[in-house]
């Protein structure tokens, strides 16, 4: 096959991709408007689709790029659908500027260990450093974890801590160099469901921040993503109720362009930002961004990144926030 014959080969197909990609794309605001308790089903199937936007996003673009190249102009319209679906995400906290007083700033840290690892040198380096977080949110936190940070460099930096290991997936830890108190571990009645963390910590200038930590199953089916995002709401909701500063993190096996998050935008918004975390592929590439800390009123948002590669399938997510 001569070179022209390959270019319109190659440029045949990268018509059909892009608008592929585009009408693939809307399925994250389509996911907002379907009634999830009339149409689980559909619902569950659209949010699948959703959270590949990324995905979407890039291989659209490199259709864009190689269709441009013809000098035409149409591919800018599924282009326009590409980029539109792409912005529709749950909010995200305001942005604050550096304080005089650094008694207002928490670094906050969540991470997924893989409930298989076995070598957490890398966690232990990570977490003794000058760059760990102030109070970090563990999931799939098994006894060969708590055994790793049982190490005493890692006591001295997280004096306090709530733990609760298991031998499966669903364990969870948060541990903080504040004060912990108002420590409580639920274990929900549907097997379905997941254990999750409570506690208050209170900052070095005095204010009290109510934590929640989860890490709920993954959307397997329609039911287990509703059982997942009915943990989100409720958990929100309590935060809420208790007033005052509060933060929810982990691992919720779901993105910015799924319904879960968009339905507790009332109450928290999102600190970390839209960088996948996971799979770690090659210990940099990932494409979804399941791993997040939320945030209630009253806190702007400093910075955010991913954090090292600890060999995990996750990448880990860390933010600065600003009390106010």
């Amino acid at each position: 096959m001569d070179r022209p014959a390959v270019a319109n080969f190659i440029t045949f197909r990268a018509k059909w991709v892009i608008w592929l990609c585009a009408l693939t794309s809307l399925s994250a605001p389509a996911s907002r408007v379907i009634p999830a308790e009339r149409f689980s089903k559909v619902q569950w199937a659209l949010e699948l689709a959703a959270h590949w936007q990324w995905a979407y996003s890039i291989v659209g673009i490199l259709c864009l790029v190689l269709l441009m190249t013809k000098r035409t102009w149409w591919p800018l319209f599924p282009s326009i659908l590409l980029g539109s679906s792409f912005l529709v995400q749950s909010d995200t906290l305001d942005r604050g500027v550096e304080p005089d007083n650094a008694d207002s700033v928490l670094v906050v840290g969540t991470a997924n260990l893989n409930f298989a690892t076995t070598d957490f040198s890398t966690l232990v380096g990570w977490l003794s450093s000058a760059d760990a977080p102030d109070v970090v949110f563990l999931q799939e936190f098994t006894d060969q974890a708590q055994r790793a940070l049982s190490a005493p460099e890692i006591l001295r930096r997280y004096p306090h801590r709530v733990e609760a290991p298991q031998p499966d997936p669903f364990g969870l830890a948060v541990l903080s160099r504040h004060p912990l108190t108002g420590v409580q571990a639920l274990a929900e009645p549907d097997r379905r469901a997941t254990l999750q963390l409570r506690a208050t910590l209170t900052m070095a200038g005095g204010k009290t921040v109510h934590l929640s930590a989860l890490h709920p199953m993954p959307p397997l089916n329609a039911g287990y993503a509703q059982i997942r995002d009915q943990a989100l709401v409720r958990e929100a909701r309590h935060l809420e109720g208790l007033g005052g500063l509060a933060l929810m993190g982990g691992d919720f096996n779901t993105t910015p362009w799924a319904r879960g998050l968009f339905a507790i935008d009332s109450q928290l918004r999102r600190a970390s930002g839209i960088a996948g975390t996971w799979p770690n592929a090659l210990g940099w590439a990932s494409v979804l961004p399941l791993d997040h800390v939320l945030a209630s009123r009253g806190w702007q948002r400093l910075d955010s990144s991913r954090g090292p590669n600890l060999g995990s399938d996750h990448r880990p997510v860390i933010v600065r926030l600003l009390a106010q």
